[in-house]
């Protein structure tokens, strides 16, 4: 029987910690140096794991197979495929399924946050991990002590998942822990996003769904000083290219429409209506995104 745990206490073996160190509060970049060699195939997971990990959108489902992904990805280090999706997986518990236990109740809430910055830097590290598997990176990190943001350079397609969702990953912690280490990390985020868009650039395609375009709009709708109409441009933008996509609706409307009811409603509105199995590879997160949507519509 699979069991919960805190992933701030993760073990992989054979790691070396790499401690950054910023304005604000710090954490430490958990690299292996092993030459663990990447898999070029993808992992074939066990069947009841691979139906957790399906049936994400319940908690207690996410919850299991996160300590069966981690279990597995132990044991079998070549799959970095197996590192994003534990990445993913600490992520949307984060985002999503603790995200809808928020009640506003500063107390209450308090301890929801705590819980949801340790799996924030849950999916960080697991995407880290991820990203040691190319040697070139994990050289730069473990022997030339150089950091992660200045160590780019040298990833390519096939590190664009595990380097996008730390991305996003490292944002949300950083937002959760407070608005100094925000400050601190913003360069950073830049950094990975422009790397996501030198690799969108050479693959010749987007990453996940406007993925860049959505970090555009969101970094002008969430900072004090960020072009508003440009990130209102943005977003209808993204949601054109793919409508179905109900993550940027549900961002779009808590991050910039608040203050305009009927084009809050609007958008939520057609979450709630929509069909999650119009993406179906990604229909678990759609789900999560549609309770978000209700949470939203029902604070209003």
């Amino acid at each position: 029987m699979y069991q919960t745990k805190h992933w701030s206490k993760i073990v992989m073996a054979g790691l070396v910690l790499v401690s950054v160190v910023a304005c604000g509060k710090s954490r430490s970049v958990k690299i292996s140096d092993s030459n663990v060699e990447r898999a070029t195939t993808p992992a074939k997971l066990p069947a009841d794991l691979e139906k957790l990990w399906k049936n994400r959108q319940n908690e207690q489902d996410l919850r299991q197979a996160l300590v069966g992904l981690e279990k597995f990805a132990i044991e079998n280090p070549q799959y970095a495929d197996v590192k994003v999706l534990l990445c993913r997986g600490n992520y949307l518990l984060s985002d999503g399924h603790l995200w809808l236990k928020l009640t506003g109740d500063a107390d209450a809430d308090e301890k929801v946050k705590e819980e949801s910055i340790q799996f924030y830097d849950a999916a960080v590290t697991w995407c880290e991990a991820a990203l040691a598997l190319n040697p070139k990176f994990r050289d730069k990190v473990v022997k030339e002590k150089l950091t992660i943001e200045k160590s780019l350079d040298v990833l390519g397609p096939q590190d664009i998942d595990a380097l996008y969702w730390r991305y996003a990953s490292l944002a949300k912690w950083s937002r959760l822990v407070g608005f100094t280490t925000l400050l601190a990390n913003r360069s950073n985020f830049s950094a990975m996003v422009n790397r996501v868009k030198e690799i969108e650039k050479s693959m010749g395609k987007e990453y996940f769904y406007s993925a860049t375009l959505r970090y555009d709009a969101a970094s002008n709708a969430l900072s004090p000083t960020g072009d508003k109409k440009l990130a209102a441009k943005l977003f209808e933008e993204a949601i054109a290219k793919h409508p179905n996509y109900f993550a940027v609706r549900v961002l779009y409307a808590e991050s910039s429409l608040k203050g305009n009811e009927d084009k809050f409603k609007k958008q939520l509105d057609y979450v709630l209506k929509g069909k999650a199995a119009s993406l179906p590879e990604i229909e678990a997160d759609q789900i999560v995104e549609q309770r978000k949507a209700k949470k939203l519509l029902d604070e209003l």
